[in-house]
């Protein structure tokens, strides 16, 4: 076993204010130079998607055709979503839990050649009426931007000064695009780094979403109005009352929330296994969904499940329905929303899932009577939403943001963790991880083989100690040894704590395998490292001998700092281990194990 100093030869350690500083440096160049341009433009490529879905699309449908055609717009705009995926053989509609996936699984990543096929077919669905939202495309176009860019970057030498983790860029282009299409910056930012984990978030992309957030917010205002999702016309108190209030509004969300989610999985199941053409399923579910509006249309006079929604979440807002009205919306949008999204749609669900939200808390407002109208219609918002997407955070800001109220975090807040934790962990999006990787669990991926050290130097039982001591401290700077037989079968650890009990006179005579210890803990190759930092803990010898599993003997050797490198490069290449590289000097024969 080599000398610590020889192993890992390195220049004098920097100091700890050396350290950070290079390390910001880092961080800052990275957020400055990659993340904010990312952010701008993604907030430009946002705001002509806009344009494209609201204003071309939209807005003039709405300006050219009366309630009744427009009622039955979503059956062209599911027929052309179906026959656009199915042209270009685009596998999934999924574009949000797209993003969570390339997250997690970076080598597979976001694949660009479906890129502007599911652009186009979710301009379809939402361009034409059906009950989706922009926010989940806005995600994936801006994680597709950033992915693509950073993946370019890193493939260029030259500008390794550019290069970085495509995972960290992609959530902060994600949180770009949230941004610019909720108009709020901080939301955007929140949303990013919540959405790959129901319990935990990925703070490492934190700084990069908050900036490329901004210059995405900056941007999208330049080009298109910025107003507020949900404009209010007072400034909220915070009163007792409607505290209280919110904890059984925040179980109505999470139970509502139950019963959306649970109705769209089985759909999504019951299509899946109907042996039809795509076009033929997505046109099936545009039939329903423009069925529904026309319901709806007969029964209150307007098609109020058509696109998003944020018309009608402000009506409501508004107390423009009464409490049967309310009612029939809250069913009606919940169902449109399930079978848009059930039978193939593609777009975003927060922003129907707000309507549906909104509909809720009006439902509050008209029995309870807050403290200002329309306070529980923006926090049952909070809680709808927060249940359905496992949010604790950015529910609550969005309402906050998007109504211009800071006071409206406390209640919505309440109403979001208590939504949260009645969901139980029920998800919309499939590919989100519980929690991130625990140190124990990285460590349990990583196994002893990888890094080892396998030149290690020794010692024999037969071997005086004074022999020991010219060999482990002056000829290598070593406090113990792992001690093998003739054969390399691995013995026991001698120390120099041992050596100490024996009088220096007696060094000649005394065997080494008086000193040792013959129980001294092993382990075999495939053990994790989890186990040997265990091991180590226990503090009974500074190094942990790895054996062979049927022979016993000697293979390799462990310490305290190749759990740290593996813990290290852990966090640095999203738990890919790669074999430890060590710098060494040759080897005498002497000192190689028998």
């Amino acid at each position: 076993m080599l000398s610590k100093l020889e192993s890992f030869p390195q220049p004098q350690r920097p100091t700890a204010l050396h350290e950070n500083l290079t390390e910001h440096f880092r961080i800052s160049r990275h957020v400055f130079l990659v993340a904010a341009p990312v952010g701008a433009c993604v907030g430009a490529a946002i705001a002509g998607y806009d344009y494209v879905v609201n204003v071309l699309l939209w807005e003039h449908f709405l300006h050219s055709f009366p309630p009744l055609v427009l009622c039955l717009l979503p059956i062209a705009g599911m027929f052309l979503t179906g026959l656009i995926l199915s042209v270009f053989r685009v596998a999934s509609s999924s574009m949000a839990d797209e993003v969570v996936l390339a997250y997690h699984k970076p080598g597979a990543g976001i694949d660009y050649q479906t890129a502007v096929p599911k652009l186009a077919a979710s301009v379809a669905t939402m361009g034409f009426g059906a009950s989706a939202g922009m926010e989940g495309a806005s995600k994936w176009l801006g994680a597709t931007i950033a992915s693509f860019i950073q993946r370019t970057l890193n493939r260029v030498p030259r500008l390794g000064w550019l290069h970085g983790r495509v995972e960290t860029t992609l959530i902060a282009g994600a949180a770009a695009g949230i941004s610019a299409i909720f108009r709020a910056p901080l939301t955007g930012a929140i949303m990013g780094i919540e959405s790959p984990y129901k319990h935990d978030m990925a703070h490492e992309s934190l700084i990069h979403g908050l900036i490329a957030a901004a210059t995405s917010y900056a941007t999208f205002a330049f080009f298109r109005p910025a107003t507020p999702y949900f404009p209010i016309h007072f400034s909220y108190q915070l009163n007792a009352r409607d505290l209280l209030i919110c904890i059984p509004l925040g179980l109505a969300g999470g139970l509502a929330s139950h019963v959306f989610l649970g109705l769209l999985a089985r759909l999504k199941k019951v299509w899946a296994r109907w042996e039809s053409p795509r076009i033929v399923k997505t046109t099936t579910g545009g039939l329903i969904v423009s069925a529904i509006a026309l319901a709806v249309y007969q029964a209150i006079g307007a098609p109020a499940t058509l696109h998003a929604g944020l018309p009608v979440a402000n009506q409501l807002l508004n107390g423009q329905f009464a409490l049967g009205t309310i009612l029939v919306i809250l069913i009606a949008k919940l169902l449109a929303t399930t079978f848009t999204f059930g039978t193939g749609g593609v777009g975003g669900l927060f922003v129907p899932s707000a309507t549906i939200g909104a509909a809720l808390g009006a439902i509050f407002d008209a029995i309870f009577h807050p403290a200002q109208p329309g306070v529980f219609t923006l926090i049952g918002i909070a809680a709808f939403t927060g249940a359905s997407y496992n949010s604790l955070l950015f529910a609550a800001v969005f309402v906050a943001e998007a109504s211009g109220s800071p006071a409206l975090v406390v209640p919505s807040l309440i109403a979001s963790c208590t939504a949260f934790l009645l969901s139980a962990g029920i998800s919309n999006s499939e590919s989100q991880h519980h929690r991130r990787a625990s140190d124990e669990a990285i460590l349990s991926q990583f196994v002893c083989r990888d890094w080892m050290t396998t030149r290690i130097v020794v010692a024999k039982p037969e071997q005086s100690v004074a022999s020991f001591m010219d060999r482990a401290v002056y000829e290598h700077s070593f406090q113990e040894l792992p001690v093998i037989d003739e054969h390399g079968v691995f013995r026991g650890m001698a120390s120099l704590k041992s050596v100490r009990a024996i009088p220096k006179e007696k060094w000649d005579d005394t065997r080494v395998s008086v000193i040792m210890d013959s129980a001294a803990h092993t382990v075999c190759s495939n053990h994790s490292m989890a186990r040997v930092e265990r091991e180590l803990a226990l503090g009974h010898h500074d190094y942990l001998p790895v054996v062979d599993e049927a022979t016993d003997q000697l293979i390799g050797i462990l310490s305290a700092s190749d759990v740290l490198r593996a813990r290290e490069q852990a966090r640095e290449s999203n738990l890919a281990p790669r074999a430890k590289v060590h710098v060494v000097r040759p080897i005498r024969k002497e000192e190689r194990p028998q």
